[in-house]
């Protein structure tokens, strides 16, 4: 009954006339403003989440912080078990969710449809004035189903539809063993208020990626919803495993690249073995899924946190040599020296985040929080030809190439940083700043995030920091101190 009054709140929100508001303007900021300005990172829908994440997220349609940290749920986190999910055996009997209606959504419907594996689309993003993204994908997409291109297997192509289509969670989850969330991190809450009520009791809900603290959203709702104590596992797999982008909506999608490997993790721990393999296999991977003890290596992993903001740092920041441009800018192949440096001052941080961590809270860590070039030498293997440093990987990796940066031109036609592009309205908030607030808690002096911290805050008009310490009532954030979560909370769960 609890669930139940939850979705039917859930779903008043979405009716609401105030909500359509809130989708526009979390829509705009998801897409940077600008549908064309990142090209391969663009997301066109999100799940009932533009709405009501910007309802959670910001508050009741304001962006006024909420003045009291959340109360800590891991106390009473789901207990780690030995129980397994059954494997993943013939692709004719495997049916999976997927949520969304962006570029991962695409490749998983085009690429895992194509080797028969059943795909149920779960995609009721609804514009203001328009209908849902699942009516849209219903009504346009081909007869011989979506296109997906293998852009570095020669262009090969492949086609392939959903077999279930529908912005009801009820239908889309009904049946799936496997709901994936390949969305942004401000999507994960809404996305899971609106599938939790209806998974199966052993359901694994994966977010790719699950950067931005998974784990802590996803106990939190099982808690709200009362679910807690079944056998649902929250997997976390970072970082994403396609490079890819749309070229026709619901219809054509060019995949650049699998990664070799990802990172996988689960709560309760005990079920990671299986779920490891099961990911393997619905993904594709090139290599296997390397086993996490925990989610910790996943929030710490050098990716967008890092990778976006010491770059964003370096190309727009204060001590870019340049700081108007005449075009748009490629964010990874025209990587400069000081964005390296940047990278590398920044991954040299986290590095200490991650052993400090390992130290406080043991067995957590287990050397999977691998520096920089080590992580891209990882997940990109053989696309990158020199490995010497940071920009060297971008520069040479031939899945960033032609990659925008977050930039829109004036009205003078100069261009500059988009502050409301999701590489800083996603990237700082819900990304450095949970390796931040981790570092605070475990005594770790961070200057160099700090400085890039306190630059983007000052522009986004934010007070993420205040006097050096986390302001866990200035939202949107994804910290422990916003979770009202102690260093001895994590242990109970980590350790």
């Amino acid at each position: 009954m609890a669930a139940q009054r939850r979705l039917e709140t859930i779903e008043s929100h979405v009716k609401s006339p105030e909500t359509a508001a809130l989708a526009a303007k979390a829509e705009r900021e998801l897409q940077g403003g600008d549908r064309g300005s990142v090209p391969g990172y663009v997301v066109p829908g999100l799940c009932v989440g533009a709405a009501i994440a910007a309802k959670f997220m910001y508050g009741s349609g304001q962006t006024e912080p909420v003045k009291k940290p959340r109360k800590s749920v891991l106390k009473t986190a789901a207990p780690t078990v030995t129980a397994q999910p059954s494997a993943v055996k013939r692709t004719e009997d495997i049916r999976v969710c997927v949520c969304g209606g962006g570029n991962a959504a695409h490749v998983m419907v085009g690429d895992l449809g194509s080797r028969g594996i059943k795909v149920n689309l779960f995609a009721p993003f609804t514009p203001p004035g328009g209908v849902s993204e699942a009516e849209r994908i219903t009504k346009e997409i081909p007869e011989e189903g979506l296109e997906i291109t293998y852009v570095n297997e020669d262009g090969r192509k492949a086609y392939a539809k959903p077999d279930v289509v529908s912005k009801d969670a009820k239908e889309a989850v009904k049946g799936c063993k496997y709901i994936f969330i390949p969305l942004p991190v401000f999507a994960h809450r809404p996305t899971l208020l609106a599938i939790v009520p209806h998974v199966e009791s052993d359901a694994c809900i994966v977010a790719m990626p699950a950067t931005g603290c998974f784990d802590w959203t996803g106990q939190q709702v099982l808690k709200e919803l009362g679910r807690d104590k079944e056998q649902i596992t929250l997997v976390g797999v970072a970082p994403l495993p396609y490079v890819c982008r749309i070229t026709e909506y619901s219809k054509k999608v060019n995949l650049m690249g699998i990664k070799d490997t990802v990172g996988v993790a689960t709560l309760p721990s005990g079920r990671i073995d299986q779920v490891a393999v099961d990911v393997e296999k619905l993904i594709n991977l090139r290599g296997s899924a390397t086993r996490y003890p925990s989610f910790l290596p996943i929030t710490l992993t050098p990716t967008n946190p890092i990778m976006h903001t010491g770059r964003c740092y370096g190309l727009f920041g204060p001590h870019a040599k340049q700081q108007k441009y005449t075009r748009m800018v490629n964010f990874y192949d025209e990587c400069d020296e000081l964005s390296n440096e940047w990278l590398h001052r920044l991954n040299a941080e986290n590095q200490k985040i991650a052993e400090a961590a390992n130290k406080k809270i043991p067995g957590s860590i287990q050397g999977h929080v691998k520096n920089i070039n080590e992580f891209l030498k990882w997940a990109y293997g053989p696309d990158i030809s020199k490995w010497d440093t940071c920009g060297d990987c971008y520069r040479t990796n031939k899945q960033f190439a032609g990659v925008g940066s977050p930039m829109k031109p004036g009205d003078d036609g100069v261009w500059g940083p988009d502050f409301k592009n999701r590489y800083f309205t996603e990237d700082f908030p819900f990304g450095i700043l949970a390796n931040r607030g981790l570092a605070e808690l475990l005594g770790v002096p961070t200057p160099d995030m700090d400085e890039v911290i306190e630059w983007a805050q000052k522009h986004m008009g934010k007070k993420w920091l205040v006097d050096g310490k986390i302001n866990p009532t200035e939202l949107p954030q994804m910290t422990p101190q916003a979770f009202g979560f102690s260093l001895e909370d994590l242990r109970k769960v980590y350790a």
